[in-house]
Order: structure tokens, then C-alpha cells, then sequence
């Protein structure tokens, strides 16, 4: 009994989003007969497997206590360069096409690490240098211009159909996973937590701080580029501005989900659930025929809820650990 006390009381944020979404859910069926049709629900998984492998990244990100805004910068140019590539080779060559994504995305985030990590830089300063350096170099080199008209087996990738759902819908699982194995089963996945935690506690057991956040960003820059290349075989076009304001939801869907917002807490299924989240609020608000500014005023109060309550969440755990020092719980 206490096991299961215990499991639900530290999953009260996972368990609070499932009645959210379960509520708003309810409601939205009640306006809208549509809504419960498996099409329109497997659409929001499809939809939104982009953004959920993204959030994935910067929940790993936030959980080092840093922030990443230029990841919509990142994954504009991560776009780029691949269909500069797909449209190179007539699409042929998908794997291929994944690799240069990914490896693009990993050298753009590893960029920003090394920056944080050897000159103790703060990450949001780093990020929104290099968020307007990215953006400002891709409209320079592009001239605004879109690479149109992607053929060959590259533009059927994302949108292959496995049962019900996409293949994006499965790499999105798959990243999961990976993240769980990664973070929880492996040395470096432990160091991630630690360093968010306690940075300096990290280091004097001999944790490496700097390589510690290289990893980080370079991580989200991965699935920044794998999102990309989804990206542009799922539309067959790629445009210099994709991506714009992707940062805030990301963020949003971490911290919502249970990640707390100053490091060393992370929540991988909350995260999914946050993703679903604003997914279903952007398919209601569709549905319901509400205008689309509502989307991004929806966005921006769900992430200020997110953050209040991540900073809550860290002053009780300051308390507690306040309350075991007096209490004689730590020698």
C-alpha cells in the first residue's frame, strides 16, 4: 500500500496532466462530434511526433539546469541542408539524408555547449546569440528562398503508414525509450541528472561539468535534426523560417510535463503528455473553430502555469532538504 502511495505521490504531475487531457477531451467531444473519430486522434499523434521528439531534447537540456532557444534555428537549418541534399540526389538516398540532419543538428548544439561549458557563459545568452546568428545566416545564404518539389523515396519516409499512425509516431516512441535506457541505465545518463542537481557536487566526484552539457545540447541538436528531415519528407518543402517560436513549446511541454524547470528532475512520459497536451488544445481550438491566435495565447499560458509550478515544486524540495538538516536526517 505504501509502494503505491509513494508512486502515485511522485507521479502527481504525470497523473494531473492524464485528468487534463481526459476533461478537455471530454468536453471538446460534447461541442464536437468529429472529435472522437480514431482518424482525427491518430492525426494528433502524427502531427505532433515532430514537436514530441524535439521536447524530448530540451527536456535532457533543461534537466542540466540550461535552456536551448535556438532550437527552431537549429532545426531550420537542419531542414535546409537536407533538402539541399534530397533535391542534390532526386531523394534516392534517405538514410543518407538522415545522417546529414542529425550530423547538422549535433554540430550546431555541440557549438553551444562548448560555448556554456569552457567559458561559463549562461545558456540562454549563448542561444539567442546563436539563435540570431543560425536565422540570420540561413536568410543571407538563401535569400529567403524555399527548396520546393522533393521527390524520390525520401518524401515517403514520414509519411508511411505502420497500422494506424505514422512513422514518425514510431520514431517519436523510439526516441523515448532510447532517452529512459540513456538516462537511467547509463553512466552519462546519470551524470546528466547529477550535474542538474548539483553542479558542484557533480564535480568533486569527479563528474565532467563541461562534457556533461557538450552531450546535452549535442543530444538535442540529434533530434533537432532527425525532426528535420521528418519535416521535410513529410511536407516536401523546407523553408528558412521553419520552426520559428518551436523553443516555447518545447519548454512548455518539458516543464509541464515534470521536469523541473532548475535541473536534475526529469519526466520523460510527462513530457509525452505535455506534447499530447498542446497538441489536443491546437486540435480543439480547430475544430471549435477558434480563431488561430488562440493557439499561441493557449501556448504562453500553459508554459507560465508550467514554469509557477516548477518553481514550487523546487522551493518545497528546498524546504525538505532544509527540514532533514535541522532534523539531524543529514550527518
Amino acid at each position: 500500500m505504501n509502494s503505491i502511495k509513494n508512486l502515485v505521490r511522485s507521479k502527481t504531475r504525470e497523473i494531473a496532466l492524464i485528468v487534463v487531457i481526459v476533461l478537455i477531451s471530454t468536453v471538446v467531444a460534447l461541442i464536437s462530434k468529429g472529435f472522437l473519430n480514431i482518424r482525427n486522434l491518430t492525426n494528433i499523434l502524427n502531427n505532433n511526433a515532430i514537436l514530441g521528439i524535439m521536447s524530448i531534447g530540451m527536456m535532457i537540456v533543461i534537466v542540466t539546469g540550461n535552456i536551448d532557444v535556438s532550437v527552431g534555428a537549429q532545426f531550420a537549418a537542419c531542414v535546409m541542408v537536407t533538402a539541399a541534399y534530397v533535391k542534390m540526389t532526386d531523394g534516392n538516398n534517405p538514410i543518407l539524408a538522415f545522417i546529414i540532419s542529425m550530423a547538422t543538428g549535433i554540430l550546431l548544439g555541440m557549438f553551444n555547449g562548448f560555448f556554456i561549458a569552457k567559458f561559463n557563459i549562461p545558456a540562454i545568452i549563448v542561444t539567442l546569440g546563436t539563435l540570431s546568428i543560425i536565422r540570420g545566416g540561413l536568410m543571407l545564404i538563401t535569400n529567403g528562398s524555399w527548396i520546393s518539389d522533393l521527390k524520390g523515396v525520401f518524401i515517403k519516409v514520414a509519411n508511411y503508414k505502420l497500422g494506424i499512425v505514422t512513422v514518425s509516431v514510431y520514431v517519436w516512441l523510439f526516441v523515448m525509450l532510447f532517452t529512459y535506457l540513456m538516462l537511467y541505465h547509463t553512466r552519462i545518463g546519470r551524470s546528466i541528472v547529477a550535474v542538474g542537481g548539483n553542479k558542484n557536487a557533480a564535480e568533486r566526484i569527479g563528474i565532467n561539468r563541461s562534457f556533461v552539457y557538450i552531450f546535452s545540447f549535442g543530444f538535442m541538436g540529434a533530434l533537432s535534426g532527425v525532426s528535420a528531415a521528418l519535416y521535410a519528407s513529410k511536407l516536401a518543402i523546407a523553408q528558412p523560417t521553419a520552426g520559428m517560436g518551436v523553443e516555447m513549446k518545447l519548454i512548455a511541454a518539458a516543464v509541464i510535463g515534470g521536469t523541473m524547470f532548475t535541473g536534475g528532475i526529469a519526466s520523460i512520459f510527462g513530457t509525452f503528455l505535455g506534447t499530447v497536451l498542446f497538441g489536443l488544445i491546437e486540435n480543439a481550438l480547430v475544430l471549435t473553430r477558434v480563431p488561430v491566435y488562440w493557439q499561441s495565447l493557449a501556448t504562453g499560458v500553459v508554459l507560465i502555469a508550467a514554469i509557477v509550478s516548477s518553481a514550487y515544486q523546487a522551493k518545497e524540495k528546498h524546504a525538505k532538504g532544509r527540514q532533514l538538516i535541522k532534523g539531524g536526517g543529514l550527518q
